[in-house]
């Protein structure tokens, strides 16, 4: 066997050990959005946690989940203007009807956070805003 084909060799199967050990490592490094994004939503209403769960299909195929989360956007009618503007988008899977529920999330997600902040800046200690009875965000 000569010099050239032992490199080929060499290189051929560090190329294929490779390709290997990201096809098994990569799922195991795939984190729970609920943590990848810094979103605790275990003290969510559990309809606000199915809520959650579409935002993070739906809204993580064209952007990650902090796009959203970390816009400073606390106005229902904004948040209503943006998730039908990203419902538009080519490949979004938003159907018509998942946008309420959608924005159900982003408006409890953005009271939550608007807590906190008033709870930071204060010594009082401000409870998480009470849970919404289905419906539209506003």
């Amino acid at each position: 066997m000569t010099n050239r084909a032992t490199r080929a060799g060499v290189v051929t199967c560090l190329a294929l050990f490779s390709i290997l050990v990201l096809a098994f490592a990569a799922p195991a490094c795939r984190m729970d959005n609920a943590h990848a994004e810094g979103v605790d939503i275990s003290t969510y209403p559990p309809d606000v946690h199915d809520d959650y769960r579409l935002f993070t299909v739906r809204c993580s195929k064209c952007h990650a989940l902090s796009r959203a989360l970390q816009s400073g956007i606390t106005d229902d009618a904004y948040w209503a203007d943006y998730v039908e503007r990203m419902r538009r988008q080519p490949g979004s899977g938003i159907a018509p009807e998942e946008s309420p529920r959608i924005q159900r999330f982003l408006h409890y997600y953005s009271l939550t956070v608007l807590a906190s902040k008033a709870a930071s800046s204060s010594s009082e200690v401000v409870p998480p805003p009470p849970a919404q009875d289905g419906g539209d965000a506003r």
